[in-house]
């Protein structure tokens, strides 16, 4: 049965980095989101900056086509721009001088939507920060994100991965370890075997990543003044 969507997004547009899709198409077909326009940038812009805020500011111009800047939603976390050429530029200074009001959901990351740091910390023992986060979407994408977008070969995730990360946890608030492991066990092993690290499911639910969608249709916008 579907959720009632209360509150209403129906007067949104939503911009989302595209490693959210499973979960932000879940919410709308759950009832949960009714947006009036969704767009999606392809997964694993973080790791070439410049094309990240190309695409964000081509999807804002196609938002704004259907909703004033007051109604779009960003779903992008704070820290998902990073550049060594301008090293204090974030996602929110790219919306702040792409206009005025729009509206960046809160987290550091997009895994950080899910879970947040106090949850992180409990779920890796305390090592929140030795883990490898991952979605859905990082299963899927991981190939076009280390080995297209960084340009990774077996000897970069050597020297990247083991050592350094304990595991990698999908925070899985979709139920799919059981079809991943039945259906999909060989992506699975030949990730383990690329990064050498264990791949283990989280099972958990979308209330935080649905509270913080919540909050923001009365948050302030970035670069707003506050009334």
């Amino acid at each position: 049965m579907a959720e009632v969507a209360d509150p209403t997004f129906e007067d949104r547009c939503i911009i989302c980095c595209g490693m959210l899709h499973p979960e932000i198409t879940h919410l709308m077909q759950s009832g949960f989101l009714n947006p009036r326009r969704v767009f999606f940038t392809p997964p694993g812009l973080h790791a070439v900056p410049d094309k990240l805020e190309r695409h964000l500011l081509r999807r804002l111009t196609q938002a704004r086509e259907s909703c004033a800047d007051h109604q779009i939603i960003v779903v992008y976390g704070k820290k998902c721009y990073v550049s060594t050429d301008e090293p204090l530029k974030r996602v929110d200074s790219i919306l702040q001088e792409a206009g005025q009001g729009i509206v960046r959901v809160q987290g550091e990351y997009g895994y950080d939507m899910l879970a947040g740091f106090e949850e992180r910390q409990q779920i890796s023992g305390g090592r929140q920060d030795k883990i490898l986060w991952f979605t859905p979407s990082w299963l899927k994408q991981w190939k076009v994100v280390y080995q297209k977008r960084f340009g990774w070969d077996s000897a970069d995730a050597n020297a990247n991965f083991p050592g350094f990360y304990d595991r990698i946890i999908v925070l899985d608030s979709l139920g799919l370890a059981e079809e991943y492991m039945t259906h999909h066990a060989e992506e699975i092993l030949e990730l383990f075997d690329w990064a050498g690290l264990e791949v283990v499911f989280h099972p958990m639910t979308m209330d935080r990543f649905k509270g913080l969608l919540t909050d923001a249709l009365s948050s302030v916008g970035v670069g707003s003044v506050p009334e």
